[in-house]
């Protein structure tokens, strides 16, 4: 017979467990959340945590200031920002990192997704996408659809509205198959498919 160390309960052991300690799993989930207590407020934890408001010691200060040079030659190989200067054609013109697969601005690329599951399990859209400084940043997924229609009417697209192409077909993105509508009536149209 061993005693429950949170109910203080008599209980019996099996031969596979002879050391427990508790007599149920309710009791032995407190004392686990014991357990877990106790060890992240032990002295030794709480002095290697980073007190509230704590400043790095690197904080603003450039990296050859607290570094050797020898050290930033090693570090460098792992760090994205320097890579650039030997991988993609875009980073060097740009000045900073890009993606490999990063094209040229003004682009439209023509991809393919899938649907995995739903109503339209197995059916394959098509959307066109171009890559362009657009809004001020450069933004590789803007919806081809999307840009031509705030270029032609010189306006941003509402909040809730989105770019519906009328006949369907979207190899035809002309301004005049392209219709503004909210979210409410495209999830009619959806329906009505």
């Amino acid at each position: 017979m061993n005693k429950c160390v949170i109910c203080n309960t008599l209980f019996e052991t099996s031969n596979n467990y002879p050391n427990k300690k508790t007599c149920s799993k309710q009791c032995l989930s407190k004392l686990l959340k014991i357990y877990h207590k106790s060890a992240h407020h032990s002295k030794a934890y709480m002095d290697t945590l980073f007190k509230k408001g704590n400043t790095p010691f690197n904080k603003g200060r450039k990296r050859n200031t607290y570094m050797s040079a020898d050290n930033i030659r090693k570090c460098s190989k792992t760090h994205i920002q320097y890579q650039y200067n030997s991988h993609s054609p875009l980073s060097k013109i740009e000045n900073r990192y890009l993606p490999h697969n990063t094209l040229h601005k003004g682009v439209v690329v023509q991809r393919t997704h899938a649907h995995k599951s739903g109503k339209y399990k197995g059916n394959v859209e098509t959307e066109y996408y171009i890559n362009i400084d657009w809004r001020g940043n450069r933004k590789p997924n803007n919806l081809y659809k999307r840009y031509v229609w705030e270029v032609n009417h010189q306006q941003d697209i509402p909040k809730g509205y989105v770019i519906y192409l009328k006949d369907g077909n979207p190899d035809n993105i002309t301004i005049d198959n392209l219709e503004l509508i909210t979210r409410a009536e495209l999830l009619k149209r959806n329906s009505n498919r």
